[in-house]
């Protein structure tokens, strides 16, 4: 694994006092879990240090005002575009952990695969999209996955991977249920303010890879959620999952699953995924929700903290894998 020294170099700055009111912040590490704060200030610091490949950029403000943020990383210029958004299920923490350690690794590693794939694309990275729910499951409710805008009847929050605007309308509306997808499509800030980013400042069809990602299905799921019906091109999505799941297994003999949504997680029932409308309305020709592992007494969802790099470990041994396979069938 790749040092760390540029983060002992860098907690200095981390930790230096601007003024009265500087918070202290944690080293990045993942030998735990970073708060919302310590997430952006992270950020911040790569920013800073590597302006020249590294470019901050805000999707825009949540329901509760706080901003949702995300970083671009160009070796050079004019490559095809991944898109990768993480924690829009709040209590799916080690999702935001692996975008951090897929950053740094991009960033620092000196592994030949990993330089390769850096190279190969445009990274547009959003660690953590579900801004409200993320906090309000650290310091309130562990195992919250909504939204927290206020619903009628009592209830709080939207599942934000129902609201995307592609077959919404098939959607169950129980405004209680965790998988409550709001009151029309894109009703929700954060789902409304992602898709107009992409279709504002990302150029028309340069996305070629569109990553969701979650926990702790442990699987790589294809289009779609709504139908057991196969996707157009099928067996090219299967190709590079695969690739996905054998490159993941190698290190720990971790398996992955991979297939459609809906045959895997055999429901049929789920609509306005972010997965499903970059494939259908974006026309992304390689769209995947990849479900991290989980693992926990209490929930999948509480994955313990010494388990975190060999998750990140996993995800960026998939990655290359994924990569290269798309290479081969000349996507990037």
């Amino acid at each position: 694994m790749q040092s760390f020294d540029y983060a002992q170099g860098g907690v200095k700055e981390c930790e230096k006092k601007k003024n009265k009111n500087s918070k202290k912040y944690r080293r990045i590490d993942w030998s735990f879990y970073p708060t919302l704060d310590e997430i952006y200030n992270w950020l911040d610091l790569i920013i800073r240090k590597w302006p020249n490949i590294v470019t901050g950029f805000n999707i825009g403000y949540s329901y509760e005002g706080r901003l949702i943020r995300g970083v671009r990383l160009s070796f050079k210029p004019e490559k095809k575009a991944i898109f990768i958004e993480s924690n829009i299920h709040a209590r799916e923490w080690i999702t935001s952990a692996a975008c951090t350690y897929l950053i740094f690794e991009l960033l620092f590693s000196r592994d030949c695969e990993v330089r390769r794939m850096a190279n190969r694309l445009d990274w547009w990275i959003v660690p953590v999209l579900n801004v409200d729910g993320f906090v309000y499951s650290h310091e309130k409710e562990r195992l919250w996955r909504k939204s927290r805008r206020p619903i009628s009847d009592g209830c709080t929050g939207v599942d934000l991977n129902r609201n995307f605007e592609y077959l919404w309308d098939r959607i169950k509306h129980d405004p209680c249920s965790d998988q409550y997808g709001g009151t029309h499509p894109l009703s929700e800030p954060e789902v409304e303010q992602l898709t107009k980013f992409i279709d504002s400042n990302i150029p028309e069809g340069s996305i070629k890879v569109y990553i969701a990602l979650h926990s702790a299905g442990q699987a790589v799921l294809l289009p779609w959620t709504h139908t057991r019906e196969l996707p157009v091109n099928y067996d090219r999505l299967m190709y590079v999952a695969k690739a996905f799941a054998d490159a993941a297994f190698s290190r720990f003999c971790t398996k992955y699953r991979y297939g459609t949504s809906a045959n895997i997680l055999k429901c049929t029932e789920y609509c306005g995924t972010s997965k499903d409308w970059a494939y259908a309305v974006k026309a992304i020709p390689i769209a995947f929700t990849i479900e991290l592992p989980g693992g926990g007494r209490k929930s999948p969802f509480e994955l313990p903290k010494g388990a975190i790099l060999r998750v990140c470990l996993e995800f960026l041994d998939g990655l290359v894998g994924m990569i290269d396979a798309i290479k081969t069938l000349e996507i990037i």
